[in-house]
């Protein structure tokens, strides 16, 4: 029998960032350790210019940008302005270097999915770019998914909570602004700027806005498919 994955709630202030370059420090939001062994999720940044030489892990990996701005240069396959809203996906074992004044929060795929060589080596969009769609109040936005194996896309919750539904895929979530509650079954753990979730399958939950303001989401799932795709429990 499979162990049982359990959803996992991790603020920014219980995850120390690392050096792993010069001027650039990592964050390991979400990874193996926590049971999230499809999608590993980091929060990198970038500071003064600082240069990072890498190539794409896993299957691939999906980027945003949260803030800053610079410029990545993935050889042959291309280069992308990087400003707030980029989105990019970089195919395995592409090659890269990055440089900017740059905070980013990058998902590797560690999913077993099959490798796919054919694609774009990279693949470039920005929020502004993709159309809105809707769920009852809730708003998103589609950011990569045609022809990968996972969805990337940002969504806006409005203030109040909505009913308790589930997903059949995997799912990462981070809260790029707002306050709110993620209600898991009984329990409920405040979350806001920084802290990510991990939902796996058949998961229970409920995110609920107790601000004001619009509590906006990054999510990655896998495998591909809509954002509105739930069921309610």
């Amino acid at each position: 029998m499979g162990i049982a994955l359990k959803p996992v709630v991790r603020r920014p202030e219980q995850v120390p960032a690392r050096l792993v370059a010069p001027g650039v420090t990592a964050a390991e939001m979400l990874n193996d350790q926590h049971g999230c062994r499809g999608l590993h999720q980091r929060r990198l940044r970038l500071a003064g210019d600082a240069p990072l030489d890498g190539t794409a892990e896993g299957q691939g990996e999906a980027w945003y940008v949260i803030r800053g701005s610079g410029v990545l240069d993935a050889g042959a396959a291309g280069t992308a302005e990087l400003r707030p809203g980029t989105a990019v996906w970089l195919r395995s074992s592409q090659g890269y270097r990055c440089r900017g004044d740059l905070e980013m929060l990058v998902i590797t795929v560690r999913a077993d999915a099959a490798e796919d060589h054919t694609g774009q080596a990279l693949r470039v969009t920005t929020l502004d770019a993709c159309p809105v769609e809707r769920t009852g109040d809730r708003e998103f936005r589609v950011l990569l998914s045609e022809g990968l194996s996972i969805t990337q896309f940002a969504g806006l919750i409005p203030p109040g909570r909505a009913p308790e539904h589930q997903h059949t895929y995997d799912e990462v979530v981070h809260v790029l602004a707002g306050r709110g509650v993620v209600h898991l079954g009984e329990g409920e753990t405040e979350i806001g700027p920084g802290t990510s979730i991990y939902l796996p399958p058949q998961t229970p939950h409920c995110l609920e806005n107790t601000g004001s303001e619009p509590l906006q989401v990054l999510g990655v799932f896998y495998p591909a498919g809509s954002p509105a795709a739930k069921q309610t429990t």
